[in-house]
């Protein structure tokens, strides 16, 4: 099989996209353990958008505002970012979905909690910013109450 020239230009030019994109996950889970609202929206584009289940915060002031309030007092946080799927969507556009896990603690609390991220990135001249990040958690709790459901039957064990 052979390819001509362009062909292999444009798939190392979306490969190299797609790993910037990945990379920026990265930087954002870095960016929420030690949170200063700013830096977290400085992963945003101009106009970006952060949607979660209270709302759509767009733009990078909006989106400081958003951690501003849920980071207040914040308690040592780690994120973790996990099963990362890339697929272009077009030249310096890249859908990365993915799962994440956080843990935390304060002088009273420990907690966890997980959920998906689905964010667009636009990549351009070698720098990638979040167009639109889609948070969907699907748990978040305290360890003293854990994560079971009372009065649901526990399925099997392995």
């Amino acid at each position: 099989m052979s390819l001509d020239l362009q062909s292999l230009i444009d798939r190392v030019a979306r490969l190299e996209e797609a790993e910037l994109a990945r990379n920026l996950l990265h930087a954002y889970a870095e960016a929420l353990d030690d949170p200063v609202p700013e830096e977290v929206a400085a992963l945003f584009a101009e106009e970006g958008v952060l949607s979660v289940p209270a709302g759509d915060f767009t733009g990078r002031a909006a989106v400081a505002g958003f951690y501003r309030d849920r980071l207040a007092g914040a308690s040592e946080k780690r994120h973790f970012i996990m099963n990362v799927r890339t697929r272009p969507q077009g030249p310096g556009l890249v859908e990365v979905a993915s799962y994440f896990l956080f843990t935390s603690r304060d002088d009273h609390a420990s907690g966890l909690g997980w959920g998906t991220y689905l964010d667009l990135v636009e990549v351009e001249g070698g720098v990638a910013r979040i167009r639109r990040k889609t948070i969907t958690p699907h748990l978040a709790t305290d360890l003293d109450q854990g994560w079971a459901v009372t009065g649901t039957p526990a399925g099997p064990r392995s």
